[in-house]
């Protein structure tokens, strides 16, 4: 007799599905047959799962947020410096412009330019998204400062802000099909001023 899959597993797979679906074609490019087809449920299983697509959306766009900070956490965790790990976001995001690569920016950005102003929910997880990578950041320059590895005259702050700002630009000009070269300029460039 089979048992088939934990329910838990299908709903993670298929939310999965949604918001690589959410990410390529963003909130208004797709709809629900869209859903349905991606992740393989009827529209009635879909409702019952999620709730409507504002909510699979909003689901989609907190898991992503989750695992990009977890991603820049352990990343953090494990770079021999805090100047180190700054360069290596800035240059991981540099390579996203490679030629084959999938070009799909980031999904939290790309929900903040398509509808964050309108939509209080997503204004939100997209304004908590932003505050939590800024925190890395300022902690990375504050240590990076101790160690004498991050110049004590910047702003730790001020500095994280610009950090995520140009993290943010990048991802827009990544989606956006600039070439590489420019995005390793703008890596090399932000690293001058730490």
């Amino acid at each position: 007799m089979s048992t088939g899959r934990p329910i838990e597993y299908d709903r993670e797979h298929s939310l999965q599905k949604a918001l690589e679906l959410f990410w390529r074609n963003g909130y208004k490019g797709t709809n629900l047959k869209d859903l349905c087809d991606e992740t393989g449920l009827s529209k009635s299983s879909l409702y019952s799962v999620f709730g409507d697509k504002h909510q699979i959306f909003l689901l989609s766009i907190q898991t992503y947020s989750d695992g990009l900070l977890d991603e820049l956490l352990l990343e953090y965790g494990s770079s021999k410096s805090p100047l180190r790990f700054i360069e290596k976001v800035l240059l991981d995001l540099a390579e996203e412009a490679s030629p084959g690569k999938d070009r799909k920016g980031c999904l939290v950005m790309n929900s903040a330019t398509e509808f964050a102003q309108t939509d209080p929910q997503v204004a939100k997880i997209v304004g908590n998204t932003l505050r939590k990578m800024t925190s890395i950041f300022e902690d990375a320059v504050k240590s990076g400062q101790e160690s004498s590895d991050i110049n004590k005259n910047v702003e730790p702050h001020p500095t994280a802000l610009f950090l995520v700002n140009s993290i943010a630009g990048m991802k827009t000009m990544v989606k956006a099909g600039h070439p590489k070269k420019e995005l390793l300029e703008i890596a090399k460039s932000v690293m001058k001023h730490l």
